[in-house]
């Protein structure tokens, strides 16, 4: 009874720990040239679609010409400087569409780039919570190997008393064997993440204060998640995009201008001619393209995909919140039960000291006693991380948690 209210108790306590408590966001831990980097593209990203949504304001052109002559008696030369706009001022809603569409890509655009940042950070604190882990690991290990080296003290006592057969004391030599190299293969892992990390970081692992995590809320998730947002602007996007392709067929109207500054003609001399005048007009064109109804068709296409793309992507949400809350719920049973354990080593251990006292049990029994129970201990700690490494996948999807 006793094991199992202490089972029930820390089911409790796991729960407040996991679900309920007060989270830190994501810290940004790049290094200043990673920083940089994504710095620098998204001013791309802002140059690129602040430039899509003027391109359909076509450019002035400025031009000089200077041509030579011998049709008279001697070469004469003329100049010209032409000043030149042909600017489309009315295309079916085509023009509104084209800027629409310019603003919903380079949205989508920015929230890729900041997904991006957010991998690399997210990246970065995984390295750091599983370097936490595996130390916990090895600590652990530690304890197992001093209990196997406990167990061939044993059972070469009991060979040599001929109370056992040599097969227990190969048994126990094996598994020392097996957990030393675990524990080597442990802190080469150990080495290859500092390595990842330095590529990320200038920051030394020691010195970072990670976040503690909590359970998100589900709303707050969901409405804030950056890959549906970023979906969201890409459905915008073709939606405008199909505008802008069926406008392409359509009427426009442009307005035409040219200013012109040039020499007098030497053949017209004497007649009263301006050297310096503007033209102007507008004019009306319709395209005739036999791939028109196909283009359009594919602009259609892609909209209608885009709009299925954002429904999975919500579906793929809402999932890997569920999944991640699951595994919340199993990591926190698998805390409890360890909890459970501990407390009954504790008892044990009490039992085992006992009985050493009073000469009825051999040191070596308490000591595998005690490192079992801080095998238990470490576990719950190794647990939490865990389940800090599960949620540190919902954060970093976050649009407010950085």
């Amino acid at each position: 009874m006793r094991g199992l209210n202490g089972l029930k108790k820390l089911f409790l306590l796991s729960s407040i720990t996991i679900y309920l408590s007060a989270s830190n966001e994501l810290v940004d831990v790049l290094s200043d040239n990673q920083s940089k980097l994504i710095d620098a593209q998204k001013k791309q990203v802002e140059v690129e679609a602040s430039k899509l949504e003027k391109s359909w304001i076509n450019p002035i052109r400025l031009q000089y010409s200077k041509s030579y002559s011998t049709q008279l008696d001697k070469t004469t030369d003329t100049g010209q400087f032409v000043i030149s706009v042909d600017q489309p001022i009315f295309k079916m809603g085509g023009i509104w569409e084209a800027v629409k569409y310019a603003k919903a890509l380079g949205s989508a655009n920015k929230i890729d780039i900041e997904l991006k940042r957010r991998a690399l950070i997210t990246q970065a604190l995984g390295i750091l919570f599983n370097l936490k882990k595996l130390n916990l690991q090895i600590r652990k290990l530690e304890f197992l190997i001093k209990n196997d080296e406990l167990d061939i003290l044993i059972q070469k006592e009991s060979y040599e008393a001929g109370l056992s057969n040599r097969t227990l004391y190969d048994r126990a030599l094996l598994k020392r064997n097996q957990d030393i190299t675990s524990k080597l293969e442990l802190e080469l892992q150990i080495t290859k993440l500092k390595n990842d990390f330095a590529l990320l970081s200038d920051r030394d692992p020691r010195e970072i204060s990670l976040p503690n995590f909590g359970m998100i809320d589900k709303t707050r998730y969901e409405n804030n998640q950056l890959e549906v947002q970023r979906d969201k602007f890409k459905v915008e996007e073709k939606r405008h995009n199909k505008y802008m392709t069926w406008t392409k067929y359509l009427p426009e109207v442009s307005v035409t201008g040219r200013y012109i500054d040039e020499d007098k003609n030497p053949l017209f001399a004497s007649a009263d001619i301006k050297t310096k005048y503007y033209t102007y007009g507008f004019r009306v064109s319709m395209p005739i393209n036999i791939n028109s109804f196909r283009d359009i068709e594919s602009s259609k296409i892609d909209y209608l995909n885009a709009k299925i793309s954002l429904d999975e992507q919500k579906k793929k949400v809402a999932n890997e919140y569920n999944l991640v809350k699951k595994k919340l719920e199993i990591i926190d049973k698998k805390i409890a039960l360890s909890v459970n354990d501990a407390d009954n080593y504790a008892s044990m251990l009490s039992v085992a000291q006992g009985l050493e006292q009073a000469g009825d049990s051999t040191s070596y029994d308490t000591q595998i006693v005690y490192n079992n129970l801080k095998v238990r201990e470490l576990d719950q700690d190794i647990y939490k991380y865990d389940a800090q490494l599960e949620l540190l996948n919902l954060y970093s999807k976050v649009a407010d948690a950085i």
